[in-house]
């Protein structure tokens, strides 16, 4: 139980071990949920892909020594966009390792959060590329190659992040109706 939104879709059971002590549990009762529409196996995998291969262009983006790490409007968006790529990876990897049925609480927090943190994403790369081309037009000489692979890498970012909200934008967390007996 992570926070007090889902304290009602517990319930505390208490049993006793064989040693004779007390023990609590919190036993889940809320609702089955899915998401709707459903994500496929296929579409997992490729989300959790380009979530990685975000963070591996993120990375391989810091390790030359560019011009373009000199400049604070370049390099803001661009490392606050980290956040929202830590939300994005932890949500598909929720996605890919729950069932088609869960709890609410997975539920909500993957439809909740991959989409916005996905577009987050591209739209901060995207300002972070948008200022180191606004930068090369105003000073062409201090551009060197190594800002071009930041660029490159910056781009695959943004594009890997949009292709990531494009495939869950339409995410909602529904409640699974138990089947009615006669």
């Amino acid at each position: 139980m992570s926070s007090k939104k889902y304290l009602s879709d517990y319930r505390i059971e208490e049993t006793t071990d064989t040693k004779g002590r007390i023990r609590s549990e919190a036993v889940y009762i809320g609702g089955d949920y899915i998401l709707s529409p459903p994500v496929s196996t296929g579409e997992k995998r490729l989300i959790i892909c380009l979530s990685v291969l975000t963070w591996l262009a993120f990375i391989g983006a810091l390790i030359p020594v560019t011009n373009a790490a000199r400049l604070t409007h370049v390099m803001l968006p661009f490392v606050f966009s980290a956040l929202s790529m830590y939300f994005v990876t932890g949500s598909a990897a929720t996605l890919l390792s729950v069932k088609e049925i869960m709890i609410r609480e997975k539920a909500e927090k993957i439809a909740k959060r991959l989409p916005p943190s996905s577009i987050i994403t591209a739209i901060l790369s995207l300002a972070s590329l948008i200022a180191l081309l606004v930068t090369a037009i105003i000073s062409w000489d201090s551009i060197a190659a190594s800002d071009i692979i930041f660029a490159v890498l910056v781009l695959v970012i943004s594009l890997s992040s949009a292709t990531i909200f494009y495939k869950c934008r339409k995410l909602k967390a529904k409640k699974v109706e138990p089947p009615e007996s006669d």
